[in-house]
Order: C-alpha cells, then sequence, then structure tokens
C-alpha cells in the first residue's frame, strides 16, 4: 500500500487526474513504473519509475 500511496500523492501533487493519478499509482505498484501520464494541468507527459537513472523523471 506504501508504493500506491506514494505514486498517487506524487501524480497528484504534479496536477494530474484522480483517474489518472489512480491508475499510474496501480502500474507503479506492480510493474514499478507508471509510464507516461499526463499531469501539470495536462501540459506534461510525466513517469514515476524505480529504476536506476529514470526516477520521477519529467518529459515535456
Amino acid at each position: 500500500m506504501g508504493r500506491f500511496q506514494y505514486a498517487f500523492r506524487k501524480a497528484r501533487g504534479w496536477q494530474a487526474s484522480l483517474v489518472a493519478a489512480a491508475w499510474a499509482a496501480l502500474r507503479y505498484t506492480v510493474s514499478g513504473d507508471t509510464g507516461y501520464f499526463r499531469s501539470h494541468g495536462g501540459w506534461r507527459r510525466s513517469r514515476i519509475s524505480r529504476r536506476p537513472g529514470e526516477a520521477d523523471s519529467l518529459d515535456d
């Protein structure tokens, strides 16, 4: 549950929608990577990963 909460809170902090944040958190819990999701009010694509070198990376 801790991994889900971490990813969900981080995604919501980046202004991802409730559904996008929940989906990203579920993917993070299962695989360790959210894949890209819309954040910052739809202006960015973000990704949260447990892989070294890719952690919490943002991509415009």
